[in-house]
């Protein structure tokens, strides 16, 4: 297989998974270690932003066997996103090819200082977003062979998909609590129902007593009537919020 079908078959491959993913940690972790090995590359790293603290995160590295210690150890280390060639590619929306990173000046050693690795060059795109950057996708150490503008242009059009797979991620994410906030109200709200017009009821049956009505006119009573409806509604909303009358989103 040549090197541009090879990148083709790994760009249909992640566009096929995008569409039907149950997991979006295994997806990035395969899309990690085949860009890693199509890249003849020593390591492959997505390095997440976090907002709050404004640092880069580690979530998913694929390392060469030899360099399993240093994708455990990526885990653990943040930096500032104004440092490194991540933080220039962040902040200019822009890839970067650097053939050597002792001759270019964005390049931090934060990274190596932590890790088993040497990196010596890499190249490093935005994980682009409708909302903005939220990352970088960096090749680490590739074949010299696959140091080239068009290589550039590849790594580009799979971290914008991996982009695209975090935000259809977060989007589930917050449709979900939407969805847990609305169960949520409809229990509470169908809860409220059905005791109020439990005690409609109680109170019409009360009243019909009292006066001696014949039971006859029991249930033409407007409490009766009321509690009833409320009581229905109740349970229809009471089982909206417990999921029995909507099809559950599968898993």
């Amino acid at each position: 297989m040549t090197e541009t079908s090879s990148q083709l078959h790994l760009l249909a491959d992640l566009s096929r998974s995008l569409a039907t993913y149950t997991d979006l940690d295994e997806l990035v972790h395969y899309a990690t270690q085949r860009t890693r090995e199509l890249f003849e590359a020593e390591g492959c790293a997505l390095l997440l932003l976090d907002e709050e603290r404004r640092e880069f995160c580690f979530p998913v590295a694929s390392q060469r066997q030899s360099g399993a210690a240093s994708a455990e150890a990526l885990a653990e280390i943040r930096f500032a996103v104004e440092q490194g060639v991540a933080g220039w590619v962040l902040a200019n929306d822009e890839s970067a090819l650097v053939p050597d990173t002792s001759a270019d000046a964005r390049f931090t050693t934060i990274v190596d200082r932590r890790t088993a690795m040497q990196t010596r060059s890499l190249l490093c795109s935005p994980l682009r977003t409708r909302d903005g950057n939220i990352g970088v996708l960096e090749v680490v150490n590739p074949s010299p062979g696959h140091l080239a503008p068009g290589d550039l242009e590849f790594l580009d059009i799979l971290a914008s998909e991996i982009g695209v797979a975090y935000e259809k991620a977060a989007l589930y994410r917050r449709l979900e609590r939407e969805v847990l906030d609305l169960r949520a109200f409809c229990r509470g709200g169908g809860i409220a129902l059905i005791v109020v017009g439990l005690l409609l009821a109680a109170a019409a049956t009360l009243y019909n007593r009292l006066r001696v009505l014949p039971w006859s006119e029991l249930p033409l009573r407007p409490g009766v009537l009321i509690g009833a409806l409320c009581l229905i509604l109740g349970t229809v909303l009471f089982g909206v919020g417990k999921g029995w009358l909507l099809a559950r989103r599968p898993h």
